[in-house]
Parts: structure tokens; C-alpha cells; sequence
């Protein structure tokens, strides 16, 4: 964690005293060719560097290294007031080829540290240590500009270089000592891993599109902030300050959004949002020539690169073998990030002979056809991904922990390898114990003691045992169940069993469905398996729909919503929602009107438990029940405002929120409809259906003030 500070407070302040220095002495139009010289270097440095570490080892080579580039950090110093220009340069190639490789050589040297497991445990602090080093960085960095001058960051950068290589050659002994593998083998190695895990190739050349972009982008932002901040000092405490507010907005979308992007889009959509965000930001800035515009897209690019980006970028890796992953993660993460900023220093310099009056335009422009084709490469990415982890899988050649997963991409596939695992080592010959095979001891059960403990009268203490509960057993899932009817220990046992999800299913739509079973479970048992988010929730939750107890269809239909919302490309049998629909509006208003649920709501799951925030508890729960079964067939939003319409007692809402249902569904649906909700018959509208539409959407706002004024009223 140390070590991470320090190299991440190094990448930080070496970017501001790179691009301060160097635009302070030249102009903006000479990055082009220091950015490609700086990729150069940086790409041959990677693939050498990558040779070097697999036969060498991280341990040899990465804490000499940081200490050798504290040297030339100090040696610069000197060297600045002697050979200014050259010495700029040399700075700029060292920061940007050097800094990218001893990063990418510090992570290498870590998860070869430690065990599988331990990592899991340890990568997320250290990560978070890096980040917050970054922020150090650069609070550091802005007051020895602010004390002294641009050239004195050199001096910090040489002392941090140097801490992190002390620290990391001790860290350095804890790796276990491979064999070395020849150069030959190497690239051999790192062939046979593109050729299994063919989506790398596609990875490779997404980071490429990826720092092409940004490197459009940096050029344009670069040149704004000098024409902005003028040369100097000034210029490098911006950068400074910049580089900082990045970094502390990308630290906080790392540790509160990117874990639910993961979860809830899966790996394609998460790595997709950097792609999409450089498009429409590079569109904003064509309409608005605004350099803040431009300083705006430039730092949201670091922030999910920094975030989104990177978390799904990473987790790309969970299906390469290690010995593969360490021959091509270097050569992807430092050549092919590297071989991007070249390439985009070359389409900036072939603009820039258009014309200054041109550069601008086409150059966004540029980012806008390279955002694009970004996205649809991303296309193929998780069918490709998924294939490869499911090879994984069943081969053992990679192991994962159920508990560590984060995203759903991941998890669904794992799902489906302990939903049918592999019989291994089955030759087809029945295999028999010799007759005289003594019978061995019977060995101890952890499950039978669980059972015991779960079993138990104190609530306190079976509460205790359901939340420690990770791993899953067969055994053990039927006593969790039963654990739904006791109030007191109810909901650790719905954590249990939604913690194991699809591996449940099975039992939990068997129980749902045996109507010989206690009526507390089975209304819970929806709402576990509305998390479980495949086609096997749905068809257990289906037949559920005709069940006896209102109660069990209510918590059916929220929960179908829930799946509809969370994933869209669920199949819902629409015959079978339009049947039940009509079923439940064939009843008398005394019906209609009386019916409650016994189980309280979950204020703090409101997106499962209720239709609607805005109504909650206020509103008719057979109305609530109904939309519920509409909204995963007809848009949310406008049958969402028509629901609210009906609950207002003013009755030209009323009025539009029924106009609406009249356009959307059959004569019988409505007609029973309007039986229960409403006394006089409605008058047939002229309006068309897109028209009554565009009246109710513009109606929302009023309906959620009227329903308010209901509420403080009562």
C-alpha cells in the first residue's frame, strides 16, 4: 500500500510537471511530435520490458528499475539549466515511457506476492492506496510549484521513485521464484494466449481506439489551457490542479459506482460508457467552442477511464490462465496505450497541416468516429468473454471465488458452471468396492452442525448463523426456507438465499408453488428470486400468478416488474400477463377494494416493493397489483403517470390517465377497468393515441403535485 502511494503520487505530479514543462518552453503544436516520439519509446520499452519480465521475473527488475529512475529524475534537475530544450524532452520520454512500465512491472510484482485468495483481499486496499497516493501527489505537487518552481517537482518526482523502489525491493522477497522462460517461449506463450482468448485481440485494439481518442482530446485541451493560462508556473499549477480534481472524482466513482455499473450492465455496457461519454461529449464541444466544455469531456474521459473503464478492463483478464496473462498484459496494457497515443499525435499532426482554422472540427470529429467504432467492437466482447471463462471453468484452469465476483457478466457464467458442473473422470464402468474393503469411519459433516446451529430457538444466534452463511450446500438450503416464516430471522435468511441466487431456484419456485407449504415463505420467496435475474426466476414465477392467496400474486407481479426493469431481455409469456390481468379485474369492487397484504414493505428496497414511491402505502393495492402486470408489456413511465392519475381526486386527471388506458388496452381489459375505478362511464376522446401520450407526460408534474397535496391534506 505504501508503494502504491508513492507510484501514483509519482504518476500524478510526472503528468503536471510533463505537460507544464513542456509547453512552457514550446508550443502547442509540438506535442504531435514529442507524443509520438514519448509512444515510440514507451512501446518499445513495454515489449522489452515484457520479455524481461518473463524471464527474469518482476522481483529482479522492477525495484531497480524505480531506483534508476529516481537517478535520472535528479540528473534532469541538474541538467535543466545546462540544455533546457533537450532536457525537456528527456523528461517528457522519461515520464511517459518509463513511469507507464515500472506501474504495469509494480502490479506483476504484486499478484505474484501473494496467494490467489489473498489478493482477492488485499488488490481492492491497494488500489484505494493508489488512488488516494494520486490525490497526494498532486496536493504535493501544487505546493512545491507554489514554493518554488516547475523545476522542483523533478526533485519530488526523484524522491518518490526512490522511496517506492526501497520499499518495493523488500517487497520484491516475498515472490516465489519461478523458472525462467526463454525469450522464444515467451512470444510463443504470449501467441497461444491470443489464440485461446481471441477477445484480446479485440481488448488490444480497444485500448489503441481508446488512447487515440484521448490523445485527440489531450492535443485539443492541452492547447486550450495555454492559450487560457499563458506559460510558466501558472500554467503547471493548473495542470496540477486539473490532474488532482480528476483523480479525487475518479477515486470516488471507483469506490461507490463502479461496483453497481458492474453489477447492474455487466462487463460490455461498463467498459462501453467510455467510448459513449467521448462521443457525446465531443459533440457537446462542436456545438459549444468553449475551452471549459472541452476541460469538462477531458476530465469525465479520466474519470471513467480511471473507473468504469479500467474496473471492466481488468476483470477482462479473469479467464486467462496466468502464465498467459503475464506474457500479454504488459504488451496490452503499456504497447498497445502507447502504440494509441502515437497514432493519435499522427492524425493531430495531419490535421494541424489543414490549418489551425480546421483543427478543431475534424479533430472532434475524428473522436466521434473512433468513439463509434469503439462501441461497436464492444459488441462481440462478452459472447467472446463468456466462452472463454466457460472454457476456464470446466478445464480448472481458472478459480473463482463466488463471493469476490463483482460484476454480473461474471457471476451469471459461474452461475451456470455450478448449476451443471462437469462430471469428471467418468469412464462409463460402474466402479465397485472389493468385498473385502474394510467400511472406512463416517468423516465429519460442517453441514450437519449448521443444521443443528439453524435449528436452534434463539433468534439472535440463528440470525448470526444465517449472515455468516456463504458458502452454499444443498443440505443446508431447505432449512434456510423454512427460516422465512420466523419474523425475527426472516430477512438474514432472504440474504442467504438471494447471496446464493441462481443455485436456488430450483427449491425456491418448488416451495413457492406447493401451496401445502407455510404461507410466510411462500410470500417472500418472490422477492429472492426477483434477484436472481435469469429465465428460470421468471418461469417459476410465472405459474405463480394463478395461486389462491392475493397476497403471493401481488408479491409475483412486483417481482416480475423488478426482473422486467433488470433485465429487459427476459421472455414474459404476454398471452399469459393479459389473461391473468383480465382474471383479476373480474371481481366485484367489494373485492377490488378490501384486499391487504399481510407482510409490511421494505421502505429500504422501494425500487422491489412499490409500484410507485410517490403513492407507497397510499395506494389501491389490487390497482397497484394490475399495473404491476402491465408495466413489464407497456411503457413504465406513462403507465406509471396514468397509475398516479387514478389515485388524484381531480378528475380531468382522472380523465387523462384513463384516456390513456383506453388507447393502450383491449376494449374487455378497459372496460373491467373502469368498472372498478370509475362510476361514470368516459367519454370517448377524438384525440389520437400519441396525442393523449404527449397530454399525460405533460400532466405528470401536476399529478405528482396533487397527489402531495392529497398526502399533506390527510
Amino acid at each position: 500500500m505504501g508503494s502504491a502511494v508513492l507510484l501514483l503520487a509519482h504518476q500524478l505530479a510526472g503528468k503536471a510537471a510533463r505537460d507544464g514543462l513542456f509547453l512552457s518552453r514550446f508550443e502547442a503544436g509540438d506535442l504531435p511530435k514529442v507524443v509520438v516520439l514519448a509512444a515510440l519509446v514507451a512501446v518499445v520499452l513495454g515489449l522489452g520490458f515484457a520479455r524481461l519480465l518473463s524471464r527474469y521475473g518482476p522481483q529482479h527488475l522492477v525495484p531497480f528499475g524505480m531506483l534508476a529512475s529516481g537517478l535520472l529524475h535528479g540528473l534532469e534537475y541538474l541538467a535543466l539549466s545546462w540544455a533546457p530544450d533537450l532536457t525537456v524532452y528527456v523528461i517528457y520520454l522519461h515520464i511517459v515511457g518509463f513511469g507507464a512500465v515500472m506501474l504495469s512491472g509494480f502490479w506483476s510484482l504484486v499478484s505474484e506476492v501473494f496467494d490467489p485468495r489473498e489478493a482477492k483481499l488485499r488488490f481492492g486496499r491497494i488500489a484505494g492506496a493508489g488512488t488516494a497516493g494520486g490525490i497526494l501527489g498532486g496536493i504535493a505537487a501544487e505546493r512545491v510549484v507554489a514554493l518554488s518552481s516547475s523545476e522542483g517537482l523533478l526533485l519530488l518526482l526523484a524522491l518518490l521513485h526512490v522511496a517506492a523502489g526501497a520499499i518495493v525491493l523488500v517487497l520484491s522477497r516475498g515472490v516465489i521464484h519461478t523458472r525462467p522462460t526463454t525469450s522464444a517461449g515467451q512470444w510463443n506463450v504470449a501467441r497461444e494466449a491470443f489464440r485461446q482468448a481471441p477477445f484480446l485481440l479485440n481488448l488490444a485494439v480497444l485500448v489503441i481506439l481508446a488512447t487515440t481518442s484521448a490523445g485527440v482530446m489531450d492535443f485539443l485541451f492541452k492547447s486550450g489551457a495555454t492559450e487560457a493560462m499563458g506559460k510558466g508556473p501558472a500554467l503547471t499549477r493548473f495542470f496540477v490542479m486539473f490532474y488532482t480534481g480528476s483523480q479525487v472524482l475518479t477515486f470516488l466513482a471507483q469506490t461507490f459506482l463502479s461496483p453497481l455499473v458492474l453489477s447492474n450492465l455487466g462487463l460490455g455496457r461498463t467498459v462501453k460508457s467510455l467510448p459513449m461519454v467521448i462521443a457525446g461529449g465531443s459533440l457537446a464541444a462542436l456545438y459549444v467552442p468553449a475551452f471549459a466544455v472541452l476541460g469538462g469531456v477531458r476530465s469525465l474521459e479520466l474519470i471513467l477511464r480511471g473507473s468504469f473503464f479500467r474496473s471492466g478492463y481488468e476483470l477482462f483478464f479473469t479467464p486467462i490462465p496466468p502464465a498467459h496473462k503475464r506474457s500479454v498484459k504488459t504488451i496490452i496494457d503499456v504497447a498497445c496505450d502507447r502504440f494509441g497515443d502515437a497514432v493519435g499525435a499522427m492524425l493531430v499532426q495531419a490535421v494541424l497541416l489543414l490549418g489551425p482554422e480546421y483543427a478543431r472540427t475534424e479533430m472532434l470529429l475524428i473522436t466521434v468516429a473512433i468513439a463509434m467504432f469503439s462501441i461497436w467492437l464492444m459488441g462481440s466482447m462478452d459472447s467472446a468473454y463468456v466462452g472463454a471463462l466457460e472454457h476456464g471453468l470446466k478445464t480448472r484452469a481458472v478459480e473463482l471465488d463466488l463471493n469476490e465476483i463483482e460484476d454480473s457478466t461474471t457471476l451469471s457464467v459461474v452461475m451456470k458452471s455450478i448449476e451443471a458442473p462437469a462430471v469428471r473422470g467418468f469412464t462409463g464402468a460402474p466402479v465397485t468396492a472389493p468385498a473385502t474393503a474394510p467400511t472406512p469411519p463416517m468423516p465429519h459433516d460442517p453441514a450437519l452442525d449448521q443444521l443443528q446451529r439453524l435449528r436452534g430457538s434463539e433468534a439472535r444466534a440463528v440470525r448470526n448463523e444465517l449472515l455468516d452463511l456463504r458458502r452454499w450446500d444443498p443440505l443446508v438450503v431447505p432449512q434456510v426456507i423454512r427460516l422465512l416464516a420466523w419474523d425475527e430471522v426472516s430477512e438474514a435468511a432472504r440474504q442467504a438465499l438471494t447471496r446464493w441466487g441462481s443455485r436456488v431456484v430450483g427449491q425456491l419456485t418448488d416451495t413457492l408453488l406447493d401451496d401445502e407449504q407455510d404461507f410466510a415463505i411462500r410470500r417472500r420467496i418472490p422477492r429472492i428470486l426477483a434477484r436472481c435475474s435469469n429465465q428460470r426466476a421468471v418461469e417459476g414465477l410465472l405459474p405463480a400468478l394463478a395461486d389462491p392467496r392475493f397476497e403471493i400474486r401481488f408479491q409475483t407481479s412486483r417481482a416480475l416488474d423488478f426482473l422486467h426493469q433488470h433485465q429487459p431481455s427476459l421472455r414474459i409469456d404476454r398471452e399469459l400477463i393479459l389473461a391473468t390481468v383480465s382474471r383479476e379485474l373480474s371481481v366485484s369492487r367489494p373485492i377490488w377494494e378490501g384486499r391487504r397484504l399481510l407482510d409490511s414493505r421494505d421502505e429500504s428496497d422501494s425500487s422491489f416493493s412499490y409500484l410507485d414511491d410517490i403513492l407507497k402505502e397510499r395506494a389501491n393495492q389490487s390497482l397497484e397489483h394490475v399495473f404491476s402486470l402491465l408495466s413489464v408489456l407497456l411503457p413504465r413511465e406513462p403507465l406509471k403517470t396514468a397509475f398516479r392519475a387514478l389515485h388524484s381526486e381531480d378528475r380531468l386527471l382522472r380523465g387523462l390517465g384513463l384516456e390513456y388506458l383506453a388507447s393502450t388496452l383491449s376494449e374487455e381489459i378497459f372496460a373491467k377497468l373502469t368498472a372498478l375505478v370509475e362510476h361514470s362511464a368516459l367519454r370517448a376522446s377524438s384525440s389520437t393515441p400519441d396525442e393523449i401520450l404527449a397530454q399525460l407526460m405533460a400532466s405528470g408534474n401536476s399529478i405528482v403535485l396533487e397527489l402531495k397535496k392529497q398526502s399533506g391534506a390527510g
